[in-house]
């Protein structure tokens, strides 16, 4: 038996049109690849090289941004292995925590360690099931406010307006007018040490006229309302007298 014998593929000859086609596609790749890389090149010189926090290259030394030296850290600079920055130390939400806690202040809301040692204003915060121990408390019961802050809050109380500018503008206008211009800032009322989840209506109001909360479930902060201390006795009659009115008028007079 014979076999049959094909003969091989006949490639055309390219004409002119496809020739022209190809150098089009050719310079069009060149092209793609220089626009590449020149925007490669542009997103380098934009990058931080050094380490994380660095500013853009475009700025100066004099404001560049300080932060994490990645590089340091790698290399093992002074043989620290640990965190390394550019400044040299580095303060952080613990170091915050430390530092407020010594001056007796809660930071985050959370009981400072001394008040958990010995058991002030802490009930509640921790649940104890078998050998482990949550503080489911200090999510939904937890607050800023302990002993230290309230007497912090009596004392800007206390102080009043401390700034001599406004002290001065009050003589004069005790003198010209009969009432002060500047009167001290509002302090804040919360105390920290309710026993309930939910105030009654008396304390969301304000409004108890049977005293059934006031004083019973419902206690007031002893340092008092700076802003409300221009209001009173503001209602008795009297309080401006016919010759104050009489002297504000005549000082509005033109001569």
């Amino acid at each position: 038996s014979s076999s049959a014998v094909f003969p091989p593929p006949v490639r055309e000859a390219p004409t002119g049109d496809d020739t022209a086609l190809q150098q089009a596609m050719r310079q069009s790749r060149g092209l793609s690849a220089l626009i590449v890389l020149a925007v490669a090149y542009a997103l380098w010189g934009l990058t931080p090289t050094s380490f994380i926090g660095a500013g853009l290259s475009a700025r100066s030394s004099a404001t560049q941004m300080n932060g994490y030296r990645l590089d340091w850290m790698l290399e093992k600079k002074g043989g620290e292995e640990g965190l390394q920055t550019q400044d040299g130390y580095w303060v952080g939400e613990t170091g915050f925590e430390k530092a407020m806690g010594a001056q007796g202040l809660r930071y985050r809301m959370r009981p400072t360690a001394e008040e958990y040692k010995l058991g002030k204003e802490v009930d509640g915060l921790i649940t104890q099931i078998g050998p482990l121990k949550f503080k489911f408390g200090e999510a939904f019961g937890g607050t800023g406010v302990n002993e230290k802050l309230r007497q912090l809050k009596a004392k800007i109380f206390k102080e009043g307006i401390t700034d001599p500018k406004k002290i001065a503008e009050n003589e004069y206008w005790v003198k010209k007018y009969g009432h002060k211009r500047w009167f001290a800032p509002s302090v804040n009322q919360a105390q920290g040490n309710t026993k309930v989840l939910f105030r009654g209506l008396a304390a969301w109001s304000g409004f108890d006229p049977l005293k059934e909360e006031r004083g019973k479930t419902w206690i007031e902060a002893n340092w008092g309302k700076p802003a409300i201390q221009k209001y009173l006795d503001t209602k008795v009659k009297g309080f401006v007298t016919p010759e104050q009115v009489k002297k504000e008028y005549n000082d509005g007079k033109l001569k």
